[in-house]
């Protein structure tokens, strides 16, 4: 464990094991110890290293004037360096695999290859997007109007990830809940502009998956990335919803593993 000032913040950080490195980002409301279960199956093959993303449980947000997926990349950036973890494999889920896909975009200098699981990239499907939005919309006006940000946190992912929401103990449930001012920072962020041309120019390899009982529009943004990211290698876990790590931890990890592994070692 231990903690780095970068950007005006301290990212708290976990790290275990020894190898090529992995740096795992993590999605909505979460913090490090989502990815406990994935850096127990790994890090006796790679150095495993997992952060709570500013604004959530041990890192602070810090003086920032807004909050984009470009601020959480360059604070992954310099978790990276200040480690010396260069090249290093990145691993994200859902709005950490967005950000990964961020590192990926501008820094590529700094990683050998990318796992991303469903990053909602919506500007590559909007119609999707929208669809989306406007399903979630609602709930989370209604949780609100009850008076409680933590039963938002509760509407967003009992709609979005399901499987895992019912899955979880109290216990963990209130870490999500007590983060919930980053549900709807994140989901104010600008928008994160990204176009088919962009995805042609991505010259690391890239493992893209999806569940195959996921959101459509999430889905379909996993398959546009597939399709046009060069090279990429896809995989649609069966069984899964939107966490595929989570709802699938055995699959998932063989799939990170096997990835990394055919890679050329940094």
């Amino acid at each position: 464990m231990g903690q780095i000032a970068v950007n005006g913040t301290t990212l708290y950080y976990e790290e275990k094991g020894k190898g090529s490195p992995i740096l795992f980002i993590h999605g909505m409301c979460g913090d490090a110890r989502v990815w406990a279960d994935q850096v127990k199956r790994l890090s006796d093959r790679f150095r495993c290293i997992a952060h709570d993303r500013r604004g959530h449980t041990r890192s602070p947000l810090g003086e920032i004037k807004e909050r984009t997926v470009q601020l959480h990349a360059d604070d992954a950036v310099s978790l990276i360096n200040a480690l010396n973890i260069t090249p290093c494999l990145l691993v994200g889920s859902s709005g950490g695999a967005r950000i990964a896909f961020d590192v990926l975009r501008r820094y590529p200098n700094l990683v050998f290859g990318a796992v991303l699981s469903e990053p909602p990239l919506f500007t590559l499907d909007m119609v999707g997007g929208r669809a989306f939005f406007n399903q979630i919309k609602p709930v989370l006006d209604k949780a609100m109007a009850s008076g409680s940000p933590r039963d938002a946190v509760d509407a967003f992912f009992s709609i979005v990830c399901p499987g895992l929401w019912k899955s979880l103990s109290g216990e963990i449930r209130d870490r999500y809940r007590n983060n919930h001012v980053e549900l709807f920072g994140d989901l104010q962020m600008p928008k994160y502009e990204v176009s088919l041309e962009d995805l042609s120019r991505i010259d690391r390899p890239c493992l893209i998956i999806r569940g195959s009982e996921s959101h459509p529009a999430l889905r379909n943004v996993a398959q546009i990335l597939a399709n046009n990211i060069p090279g990429a290698r896809f995989l649609e876990i069966a069984g899964s919803g939107h966490v595929t790590y989570y709802e699938k931890p055995a699959e998932f990890a063989s799939a990170v593993a096997s990835f990394a592994g055919g890679l050329k070692a940094p």
